[in-house]
């Protein structure tokens, strides 16, 4: 598989994420499950974030959850499937979860900054040339 570049993953339009962002995503929200604990000390997953995003983008809906007879009915948040964003909402997640795991802070989180993996450095067009930016990002 050859390595990902900005223009493999920064696109615009109504057309369905590629497999290039699908990929992308994955990765950047793998790298956001390992090193983040979201609020309250919760510990997502890597599908956790990936639906935590494509909700956001997508547009979440709360409603009243199942009734199963225990009296703990609860609220469920219904958003859509990241396989159903488009190039742009793509485009979009990806931005997102970069801007989470650089700046934890700016969603109250007391964490510190995420080192991604060579996937994401490669993507977001870090070479190990780029000796400052490789060296805040290194693992």
């Amino acid at each position: 598989m050859k390595p990902l570049s900005p223009h493999d993953w920064k696109l615009s339009g109504d057309g369905h994420m590629t497999d290039a962002q699908r990929r992308l995503l994955n990765a950047a929200c793998g790298d956001l499950a390992e090193q983040l604990i979201w609020h309250g000390g919760l510990r997502l997953s890597r599908d956790d974030y990936r639906h935590m995003l494509a909700g956001t983008l997508l547009g979440w809906r709360s409603m009243p959850g199942i009734d199963r007879g225990d009296g703990q009915r609860g609220w469920i948040m219904l958003g859509g499937s990241s396989l159903d964003m488009t190039r742009s909402e793509a485009t979009d997640a990806i931005t997102l979860a970069f801007v989470i795991g650089d700046v934890p802070e700016d969603q109250g989180l007391n964490c510190k900054a995420v080192h991604w993996c060579a996937v994401v450095l490669g993507a977001r067009g870090i070479r190990d040339s780029d000796d400052e930016l490789a060296a805040r990002y290194a693992a």
